[in-house]
């Protein structure tokens, strides 16, 4: 079995599409827009969205001429909807780096980045208006909602400690919505009727995504991940690696880590989750629920080399180390 799916021939060729269709649909009429709009696509990341969507598109039934024609302009959308917000998030959380280069606002200055993320949004509509249907915006505009609302509940929470369902409510907003969308636009693509478990299929994969995104912001490799580790406790953040080993922790220390302004205490308490194994603990709930994703991908019509895909990257999310 390939162990990095994305190294997979029709992966790849799937992956250099999407790529082309990013610069391709990127047409605004003002240069500053272009400029941000290039600084942060060339900024790469794994376009897991796109590719799900792509790879369904094709495993239920879509010729490749109408999936370069009419399908890999949604694959972009999305893409689009997704850059959009990572360009809003480092504004709102101040970030300094973004894979492993400097966020956008550092340089474009926040007003810039915000609008260009807005430009982002319009044109992702814009495409689906085209290329889509009435249910493929439907569907994209309630991940949209979704997304705001998870981003705001996210920031609302800055510096508290939540529970567990609080954590799930942010993470199906910001992060699994968007995949529920992309992969339930696959399907809608090929007309597929049972659409909505493909929606949930995609939402088990985002959770599994943020949750391993979580691991890895305690124990991952910084030059890796594109980000200090601990960012998540110095943006007063409580993700599930600590949620998982609460119980076992000092709570005077974490809030104090929480409320920190300088980073003091951080240190102490990502050393502590990981000595008491809240990174294996994130791991195997991501574990858990793209268990119940293969289950749905068992229940369809999906066959062959495409299902074969699928499942590596099931693995490959969970397994991952960047």
């Amino acid at each position: 079995m390939e162990k990095n799916p994305l190294k997979h021939p029709l992966v790849k060729e799937l992956l250099e599409e999407t790529e082309r269709g990013l610069r391709k649909y990127l047409d605004p009429t003002v240069e500053t827009v272009l400029t941000v709009g290039n600084y942060i696509v060339d900024g790469g990341g794994k376009r897991l969205r796109p590719l799900l969507l792509l790879l369904l598109a094709k495993g239920f039934g879509i010729e490749n001429k109408a999936l370069r024609e009419r399908i890999v302009p949604l694959a972009v959308g999305i893409e689009y909807i997704h850059t959009a917000s990572l360009l809003h998030d480092d504004v709102v959380d101040e970030a300094d780096t973004r894979r492993g280069k400097k966020a956008a606002h550092k340089i474009f200055g926040n007003g810039v980045a915000v609008l260009t993320g807005d430009y982002m949004y319009a044109n992702a509509l814009y495409l689906f208006s085209v290329y889509g249907n009435q249910k493929m915006i439907e569907v994209v505009s309630r991940a949209v909602k979704w997304m705001a609302e998870g981003q705001v509940l996210e920031l609302k929470k800055v510096g508290e400690l939540i529970d567990e369902e609080t954590y799930f409510q942010i993470v199906d907003g910001k992060t699994s919505a968007l995949f529920a969308a992309a992969t339930a636009v696959g399907a809608l693509s090929a007309d597929y009727e049972n659409w909505k478990a493909l929606w949930d299929f995609g939402l088990k994969i985002g959770r599994a995504f943020q949750l391993i995104d979580d691991a890895l912001d305690y124990d991952g490799d910084q030059k890796k991940v594109g980000k200090p580790l601990g960012q998540d406790l110095k943006e007063g953040k409580t993700t599930y690696p600590l949620l998982s080993v609460l119980e076992k922790i000092d709570l005077s220390k974490v809030k104090k880590a929480l409320t920190s302004t300088n980073g003091e205490g951080i240190e102490e308490v990502v050393n502590l989750v990981k000595e008491l194994g809240g990174v294996e603990k994130t791991k195997e709930r991501a574990r858990l629920e793209l268990s119940e994703a293969r289950d749905i991908l068992e229940k369809t019509p999906l066959e062959g080399e495409i299902k074969k895909i699928l499942l590596q990257l099931v693995d490959f999310i969970v397994e991952r180390t960047y």
